[in-house]
């Protein structure tokens, strides 16, 4: 005889109470009260429509479970139980395309309000991290956009083309290639040590990396009581401006590889890396720091190096030593010398960037948009940067501090 084992327990209460879920997770850390409260005092017009807390719910589920596009946020409603019933929606009353793109237009409007959640996000991570912000890595990344940019009229007229690579060949001979593409470019701020977004803009693909530094800057410390400890960034931003607002108006080490290119180093006077060299062309040795000074000794009285002059730099044993003044020019001597084992370790930390992009690109969906216009492109970027630091706050606060970059359930 078929006996029917009756259900344990109720499958929506269950899903109700598991908060060790993503999406539950991320929906009560996200700081979108104020934002979803304008959202349902606006007026509707027509039917009364959909939930916008089910809207604003399905929109981040299609975030955390890899979705696209809108039809592809459809399709996860229709076939997962679990993110209908957090949502809200039975299986007879799903919201389509055209209504999850209208509430994406509505989003659009109130994009200062979605900024408002970044940053209440950021803060929170300050709160719960500790040395959260000390150690920031600066890069961009590409957006394509949903366009041909071949024709002569593109879909997209806020997007441009972009390039990234030096071309020519390389010291073996080698061909250099140069990527193109037509869209835009995400610039980030990330913490390089938790590999978390701090801060972001959206411009089109044309716009150079090396002037966004100061917005990007402004917007990763407003929040913040304390400065950075270093800014990390590679050859893109090196520009004598960019090292001389790190250092004097954050106090920050700029850790910037310097463009060794003919006319902008100082023969007879440091080497490529920006090391002083002696009156015999050899580099000098680094001796370390003397409070906003930097320290060098001769190397043929450290026994690093045989001086070719034959006239000696000075009498003494000790050596010749040169003390230079950071702020003098803190591009070719930046507090933190190239030369170190200190700059190496700082400066592979940018590493970390480009897994934010990796993440923000194969998990949350950046590597093919299907919007047009640059507002809606930051509204979808804006999105996914929610998703990520709506993790890491909800993985911090439950103290699971090695899950903060893990997206999937």
């Amino acid at each position: 005889m078929h006996i029917i084992q009756a259900p344990l327990f109720d499958f929506e209460a269950f899903i109700a109470d598991k908060s060790s879920d993503r999406l539950v997770t991320v929906l009560e850390v996200l700081p979108a009260e104020k934002l979803l409260g304008v959202l349902e005092r606006e007026h509707w017009t027509g039917r009364k429509g959909y939930s916008v807390r089910g809207m604003w719910s399905a929109l981040v589920a299609g975030l955390l479970r890899g979705c696209y596009s809108l039809a592809e946020v459809v399709r996860l409603l229709e076939r997962d139980k679990e993110v209908r019933i957090v949502c809200g929606f039975s299986r007879d009353s799903l919201p389509r395309e055209d209504a999850l793109g209208r509430f994406v237009k509505k989003l659009v409007k109130h994009q200062e309000l979605l900024e408002e959640c970044f940053t209440g996000l950021v803060r929170r991570l300050r709160e719960l991290l500790p040395g959260f912000g000390s150690k920031l890595a600066v890069d961009s990344t590409d957006i394509r956009a949903y366009a041909n940019g071949h024709r002569s009229r593109p879909a997209d007229p806020d997007a441009s083309w972009g390039a990234k690579g030096k071309g020519g060949t390389d010291s073996k001979g080698k061909k250099r290639d140069i990527y193109y593409w037509f869209g835009y470019k995400l610039h980030l701020v990330v913490e390089a040590t938790y590999e978390l977004p701090v801060s972001f803009a959206l411009t089109p693909a044309n716009k150079s990396d090396t002037e966004q530094m100061k917005v990007l800057l402004k917007k990763a410390v407003a929040d913040s009581k304390a400065k950075p400890e270093a800014v990390i960034a590679d050859k893109g931003y090196d520009s004598c401006d960019n090292c001389r607002l790190v250092w004097e108006e954050y106090g920050a080490a700029p850790i910037i590889p310097i463009r060794e290119r003919e006319g902008m180093q100082l023969p007879d006077i440091c080497n490529a890396k920006g090391t002083p060299t002696c009156s015999g062309g050899l580099p000098m040795v680094y001796w370390g720091r003397d409070g906003k000074y930097l320290k060098y000794r001769c190397p043929q009285a450290l026994g690093k190096d045989k001086c070719p002059s034959t006239s000696p730099c000075t009498t003494s044993a000790y050596g010749y030593v040169l003390k230079l003044p950071i702020s003098q020019d803190p591009r070719r001597h930046p507090p933190v010398p190239r030369e170190t084992k200190k700059w190496g370790r700082l400066y592979r930390l940018r590493s970390g960037i480009e897994r934010v992009n990796s993440r923000l690109k194969e998990h949350l969906g950046l590597r093919q948009i299907t919007l047009r216009g640059i507002a809606k492109v930051t509204t979808r970027a804006l999105l996914s940067l929610l998703a990520m630091l709506g993790v890491a706050v909800g993985m911090a606060q439950r103290h699971r501090l090695a899950e903060l970059r893990s997206l999937a359930a």
